[in-house]
């Protein structure tokens, strides 16, 4: 069965005054899985109120890139979105344009992050007269992929195999504590998600995450802690495209 791919809001604090938290407002994204490729211009991006108060939202891409395990935001030119600041209005629908400014050079994949914020004192986070508990803000955090000439992106319908030979991955030591270490030797991102030890991709015996664990950019190595008191397996499986069986991932010899 295929997936629907929507986001729903990742809740940020602003203040607290009180003990009951509310949230802001209701806003639904689509589609979460954002690619340019070498011959389009540009992406769709919709932006849906389904709440009862219009919402002031401010989108922003930034470079994203891995540095040690740690994820770093820098501004950049390549790609904006438009319009940059929408008001959307209740059970109304939004189109934010996604569009490509530089090239991105051939054989190469730009990974990017889309933020999106909810602008404080928009009609949708007023308290309505009611000061009592916590105002939250709603955020939501969107990859976004540009490629280059003579590469192109994986469907979330796969194949996946371009991913899957360019990644291994080996138990590392930090403080004491047994962590998997993901390298992708490829260009192309990886999403790691239903990651398992065991015999074969049908049969899991310990589970290090059920669901989506974390990317790694091309190129990169990103470390990810086990569950307390698991003890690694030999042979290592994980999603890399949510329409798609899990793969086995080689281990680094």
């Amino acid at each position: 069965m295929k997936i629907k791919y929507y986001l729903s809001a990742l809740l940020i604090l602003l203040s607290a005054r009180g003990i009951n938290a509310r949230a802001a407002s209701s806003v639904l994204v689509w589609p979460i899985f954002q690619t340019i490729s070498s011959t389009d211009k540009g992406s769709e991006l919709w932006l849906q109120n389904r709440g009862n108060s219009a919402v002031t939202l401010q989108l922003r891409i930034f470079k994203w890139q891995q540095h040690n395990s740690a994820t770093v935001y820098s501004d950049q030119k390549a790609v904006l979105a438009s319009p940059p600041f929408v008001t959307v209005q209740p059970g109304q629908r939004q189109l934010i344009r996604l569009i490509r400014i530089q090239p991105t050079a051939p054989q190469r994949e730009d990974a990017y992050r889309i933020v999106i914020d909810e602008i404080p004192g928009s009609a949708a986070s007023q308290d309505n007269g009611n000061n009592s508990g916590l105002i939250m803000r709603m955020r939501y955090v969107l990859p976004l992929f540009l490629y280059g000439q003579g590469i192109a992106p994986v469907s979330q319908d796969g194949p996946v195999s371009a991913i899957q030979r360019n990644l291994s991955w080996k138990i590392v030591r930090d403080k004491g504590q047994a962590v998997l270490a993901v390298t992708n030797h490829g260009d192309m991102h990886a999403r790691l998600s239903d990651i398992f030890w065991g015999n074969d991709a049908r049969h899991p015996v310990a589970y290090i995450s059920k669901g989506f664990l974390g990317y790694v950019l091309a190129g990169q190595t990103v470390e990810f802690p086990l569950p307390a008191h698991q003890t690694p397996g030999n042979s290592l499986f994980s999603r890399l495209a949510d329409n798609v069986a899990p793969v086995g991932i080689a281990a680094d010899r």
